[in-house]
């Protein structure tokens, strides 16, 4: 579970602004191609999210669920394979059941309970930084 306290669906009331790395180019999907230089994440998906942008995986978006739902990273398609050799876990949406790009943050998947530490994972060998 995370740390939201009352914090509903689709409210922004437990978000940070982060700056996104240079390393990471995302193109947003609207006909002016917005590049855009910061993002605001979910504080307790923070440092999972810095690690994969480290290690070059591309975000489309992400929610902790708030307790209320199950959390997801959304990555793009080229890094949906990346994800899985990593050990993450397909966030299946029943709106999009063939689709295979959102995954169940490791920091609330059962088995892969995450402890961070400055933006690094601390207990998961499969998360080595390259």
């Amino acid at each position: 579970m995370c740390d939201c306290k009352n914090v509903k669906i689709g409210s922004y009331d437990n978000q940070i602004e982060l700056k996104i790395p240079n390393n990471i180019k995302l193109e947003y999907n609207n006909p002016k191609k917005e590049k855009r230089e910061t993002v605001c994440i979910d504080k307790c998906l923070v440092d999972e999210i810095k690690y994969l942008w480290n290690i070059g995986i591309r975000t489309t978006g992400c929610c902790c669920g708030h307790n209320i739902q199950q959390g997801y990273i959304g990555v793009i398609d080229k890094d949906i394979s990346q994800m899985k050799n990593l050990g993450y876990t397909v966030a299946h949406n029943t709106c999009r059941p063939n689709d295979e790009d959102s995954f169940v943050p490791k920091k609330y998947n059962g088995n892969n309970k995450m402890r961070w530490s400055n933006g690094l994972p601390n207990n998961d060998k499969s998360l080595k930084a390259r």
